[in-house]
């Protein structure tokens, strides 16, 4: 009987009620997401304050409400208990008066002894917050001073396919891709409609030319070594070996170059066997039937990989048509050679004070224990993040950062487009 007893709930109401409060319903904000890795407009459904879903914003904004499940699910992170609350210092928690005086006087001191400084986080493509580091990096360099840098890093690189369009254009930069322009689409291992990119705009693109009810569909052939979401709905999918995505590229290129006239590549394709050959005389026949309709990406970080598919787009006359590197787009800015000059300093010995923002190279980056090691030996370590994670555990502070939802900015994921994001708990 007592586990029958119906359970008290005290409803307290609204001593001044917000006019656009009404209990029980909920009340809906545009905002923006960003993460480093993807970029969406959103919707936040709100009840009593308290945010409770995220879909795609379609009626304004970017992408017309492509998101993906890390996107959805990321209103699950702003009630995880194991957030940071408050700055700590060697693990033990302390005010944020103290943690600004303590690292204030850290870069000072680095100022006297002439050691770097360096900010190393994820890709930003806040306009505020990169013209805010500016300030600080002036601040202690002074007019003419390189004694502090900042540093971006990306857990999934794509510095290969920069440094690849440095060499052929003279532009470090990632193009805007447009897939809906595109009759036939051939993918290197580049899981477009599932993370490679900026694919929470792609799979919207991708669904425009995949209608059958439309004037044409687009046919897509993958290459790839295992199974993507980007693989399950390719009209070709094609298995291959990791180390053959440059032999795959190589192969495209070459047969495209003997009927189109161009010169061929030197590379040993004779790895490739008699049922991948074929699935790339279809692709080929078909790229050439759709010269500048045509699309070919590759998800490789290699730079000599990515120089073959700019051959190849090149050849097909693709640039400026489903290809525009006059509008690139500004996430993935990663760049792994500083990363690595870094850990060499870090090493060296010559960093006295290290901030990692919104980046953990401690679990993602490939050298992670020379990362470690190195971080061993620079005077002061700030992580800012939300917890206390493998690199956070590591610094000597961590400063506890806002989740997105409770958090003014702005953003610019591609050239010429502005989005911004804002706080929507009361």
């Amino acid at each position: 009987l007592a586990a029958c007893e119906t359970p008290v709930i005290k409803a307290i109401p609204y001593l001044n009620k917000p006019e656009e409060a009404i209990p029980g319903q909920g009340v809906w904000y545009a905002s923006s997401f960003y993460n480093g890795e993807d970029f969406a407009s959103i919707l936040v459904k709100t009840r009593e304050g308290r945010p409770i879903h995220i879909k795609g914003n379609k009626k304004y904004g970017l992408f017309k409400g492509g998101i993906n499940a890390r996107i959805n699910s990321s209103v699950l992170s702003l009630y995880d208990s194991d957030r940071l609350g408050h700055p700590t210092k060697g693990g033990e928690e302390i005010s944020w008066d103290q943690a600004d005086k303590d690292i204030m006087a850290a870069l000072n001191a680095a100022k006297t002894s002439g050691k770097k400084v360096r900010l190393l986080s994820q890709t930003l493509i806040s306009p505020s917050t990169l013209l805010a580091i500016g300030d600080f990096l002036k601040s202690v360099n002074g007019e003419e001073g390189d004694q502090a840098s900042h540093i971006m890093y990306d857990a999934v690189s794509y510095y290969g396919m920069r440094s690849a369009n440095m060499a052929s254009f003279d532009k470090e930069a990632i193009p805007s891709y447009h897939f809906n322009k595109a009759k036939t689409i051939v993918s290197i291992a580049a899981d477009f409609l599932g993370g490679w990119l900026m694919s929470t705009d792609y799979a919207v693109q991708y669904g425009e030319v995949r209608n059958p009810n439309s004037n044409w569909m687009a046919r897509h052939y993958q290459f790839e070594t295992l199974m993507s979401i980007t693989g399950t709905n390719a009209d070709h999918r094609t298995a291959i070996k990791a180390s053959q995505e440059g032999v795959v590229a190589a192969t495209i290129y070459n047969k495209l170059a003997t009927q189109l006239g161009g010169s061929k590549l030197g590379v040993d394709t004779s790895g490739i066997d008699e049922g991948v050959d074929a699935q790339i005389d279809m692709a080929v026949a078909d790229l050439i039937n759709n010269r500048g309709t045509s699309l070919v990406v590759g998800g490789s970080n290699d730079k000599e990989v990515q120089i073959v598919i700019n051959k190849i787009n090149i050849l097909l006359g693709n640039y400026g048509k489903t290809i525009d590197l006059d509008n690139e787009i500004f996430l993935h800015r990663g760049n792994d050679q500083e990363v690595q000059d870094l850990v060499k300093d870090m090493n060296n010995g010559e960093v006295d004070v290290l901030m990692i923002y919104g980046a953990n190279p401690s679990y993602t980056l490939a050298n992670a224990a020379e990362f470690n090691a190195g971080l061993e030996k620079v005077g002061t370590t700030i992580s800012f993040g939300l917890y206390a994670d493998e690199t956070g555990t590591k610094t000597q502070y961590i400063l506890p950062d806002n989740h997105y939802l409770e958090s003014w900015n702005d953003l610019s994921p591609c050239n010429g487009e502005y989005a911004l994001t804002q706080p929507v708990i009361s």
